[in-house]
């Protein structure tokens, strides 16, 4: 094995390695460089950087997918090393990593922020269906399926069309039903609605996990009579009879339902080297399930006091969206910064940063509508623009009403990309805060 390694010598002090450069690992390396941390290394394999939220809307016309997609040097900070390899391992007994091509690089700290991996493989006859060009099968989940997305939605012309949401954990929750809101909206405008059977099929048992805003969307779905199948999983697609196969959650029976459109949203995964056997055994950083076990206020690692994660690979309890990871950025920053500059002790550092466990989605439910759905741990509904309990002086907009949700529908169209693109790795966009740093040291409790 060819190895070269990034030492943590003299003039590699306080060396922070990042593992991911996607939402997490762009935010986390520029803010860190921001706040004196100046030797960074950023491991990640991918050329281009994607702005995700923005494959529904161009998986239904709605924007150019071109302007999801940048070179990742251009994201990256300049002042960070790039090492573009993939993670084989970690041992974090040793501070040390592994990638493909053989090389190991050591760390001093680590922020681990790989997101998770698509498992298009978990449904047998899925990939043949998403290659094949006449399958009718779909998704918004890759650059590339996206583009087939756009196709297919076109030149639907009625039929059977059915939109599915998985038993796994995945990003952007409701991602699932925003391109079917989209869709729906098109068969009208197009008048091909009478003609058109779309339903929905998830294997949770309701419409989203937080109640104020999944009675918004049951309510939406009725009255767009959009029959929901809860409680089944897709576990089968027959493309060549394009059938799909789904499986009941409580007795395990099976339903074979056909299709003219299927939009799948496939089960996800912690990435396959955190879970794999290369992984420490004598102090494991993943919980049973493989994703990175933190505490989910400080986001530190419960095993290595050395080693953070955030994102869509950590276990965290919220929901895995963009606005979570701009929202755990600068507690992991802040947290980490402490622990590099408090004085050596025996005594463990108390880290105040404290993360609630905000998350956002913002619900398309039309071109012209999104519910802006915001909420913390447990359900807590933590809304930036609520009249009643929103952050001054964004309060006076409000969060519920058809005016609100125009202005959200349109900051999800044209604000959210820009201000990703031109602020966000410049370390001059805080989520839910705005061009305002947050004192994450506040009482979890607060917006």
């Amino acid at each position: 094995m060819r190895k070269t390694f990034l030492s943590s010598s003299a003039d590699f002090k306080h060396h922070v390695v990042i593992i991911g450069g996607g939402t997490a690992g762009v935010g986390s390396s520029i803010q860190l460089l921001q706040n004196g941390i100046k030797l960074i290394t950023v491991i990640e394999p991918s050329p281009v950087h994607y702005y995700q939220p923005l494959w529904t809307l161009a998986g239904a016309g709605l924007q150019d997918i071109n302007g999801s997609v940048r070179p990742m040097g251009s994201v990256l900070p300049n002042k960070a090393k790039w090492v573009q390899d993939s993670v084989v391992s970690i041992n974090p007994d040793k501070n040390q990593i592994a990638l493909s091509k053989g090389d190991i690089v050591n760390y001093d700290y680590l922020v681990i922020a790989c997101g998770l991996q698509l498992r298009w493989d978990k449904i047998p006859g899925l990939e043949k269906a998403l290659e094949k060009g006449d399958s009718g099968v779909c998704s918004i989940y890759t650059y590339n399926y996206c583009k087939k997305t756009r196709q297919v939605l076109s030149e639907f012309n009625g039929g059977k069309a059915i939109f599915t949401m998985p038993v796994t954990p995945i990003k952007c929750a409701g991602a699932a039903q925003k391109i079917m809101w989209l869709f729906e909206e098109q068969t009208r405008e197009r008048g091909i609605r009478s003609k058109s059977d779309i339903s929905y099929w998830a294997s949770g048992a309701s419409m989203f996990g937080v109640k104020k805003y999944s009675d918004m969307l049951e309510e939406e779905r009725v009255n767009r009579n959009i029959p929901a199948h809860f409680g089944y999983n897709l576990i089968q697609v027959d493309s060549e009879n394009k059938k799909a196969v789904f499986q009941n959650s409580k007795d395990g029976s099976t339903v074979e339902e056909s299709y003219d459109l299927l939009h799948v949203t496939p089960p996800m995964s912690p990435p396959a080297f955190l879970s794999s056997s290369g992984v420490s055994t004598s102090s494991s950083l993943v919980d049973a399930a493989g994703w990175v076990d933190v505490d989910r206020h400080s986001l530190q690692s419960t095993s290595h006091s050395n080693v953070f994660a955030l994102g869509d690979c950590c276990n965290a309890p919220n929901t895995k969206t963009a606005a979570a990871v701009m929202a755990q950025v600068p507690v992991v920053v802040h947290n980490l910064c402490k622990l590099i500059r408090h004085p050596p002790s025996d005594s463990p550092v108390a880290l105040n940063g404290h993360y609630n466990g905000y998350g956002s989605c913002p619900l398309l439910v039309s071109k012209h509508r999104v519910i802006l759905a915001e909420f913390g741990y447990d359900g807590r509904i933590l809304e930036t623009f609520s009249r009643t309990s929103g952050r001054f002086p964004m309060s006076f907009i409000g969060q519920d009403g058809p005016l609100q949700q125009r202005i959200f529908a349109w900051m999800k169209r044209y604000l959210f990309p820009f201000v990703y693109w031109h602020l966000y790795p410049k370390g001059l966009w805080f989520g839910t805060y705005a061009i305002f740093k947050p004192d994450v040291t506040k009482d979890s409790t607060a917006l």
